[in-house]
């Protein structure tokens, strides 16, 4: 995104909950096809308590794997 002032691109964006879960041309929801990697980026730039972490949290426990065991493996 530009801004008006500077003309420059902003990198500062994260994904909002409604980005990861909102479906895309095919169907399927952000945050089931992005990969761990990135799900664990997200998480690091999210707050603690956000809901960008509760939802990958929740996605983690639908998997069956405990949240703190998928983003220590992938950190």
């Amino acid at each position: 995104m530009k801004t008006k002032a500077t003309n420059t691109k902003r990198n500062d964006e994260r994904p909002t909950t409604a980005w990861l879960t909102e479906r895309m041309r095919n169907g399927r929801r952000r945050i089931e096809v992005l990969g761990w990697k990135r799900l664990t980026a997200i998480y690091a730039a999210g707050a603690p308590g956000s809901a960008v972490r509760k939802a990958i949290n929740a996605k983690a426990r639908r998997c069956g794997y405990t949240p703190r065991t998928i983003l220590a493996l992938n950190a």
